[in-house]
């Protein structure tokens, strides 16, 4: 495979993520993080920083219960493709919900009240 990535942590540590081929144009980067805070991907492609590299992403301790997603949509995407996937927000108590993509591109979003503590992004 020709992708290399790398993660580097708050306190500097450098992780390996597992990078799956998905035969079909695509991969997926996959990293379990240990760490709170701002971390960085770097991205490579035979050796040369794929665009948009690093990638700055926030790693937040969860208190799980609250919400949850799933679907096909939180683990990879296709440019100028839809990536979907379901919140489920019962238990989240009152306030408001958002949500946010981040990344070299601006991407589109749009979220459907299930009006059942649910909602489709």
């Amino acid at each position: 495979m020709d992708f290399q990535a790398l993660i580097r942590t708050p306190t500097g540590k450098v992780h390996t993520p597992l990078i799956d081929d998905n035969e079909d144009g695509t991969v997926s980067i996959k990293y379990q993080p240990s760490e709170i805070g701002l971390h960085e991907l770097d991205v490579f492609y035979q050796g040369q920083p794929i665009a948009g590299s690093p990638f700055k992403f926030h790693v937040d301790q969860v208190q799980t219960g609250n919400v949850t997603a799933y679907g096909p949509g939180l683990s990879h995407g296709v440019c100028n493709e839809s990536c979907n996937f379901r919140m489920i927000t019962k238990d989240a108590g009152s306030g408001g919900l958002s949500v946010a993509v981040e990344g070299s591109s601006k991407a589109e979003i749009q979220c459907k009240d299930n009006k059942d503590g649910t909602c489709d992004v």
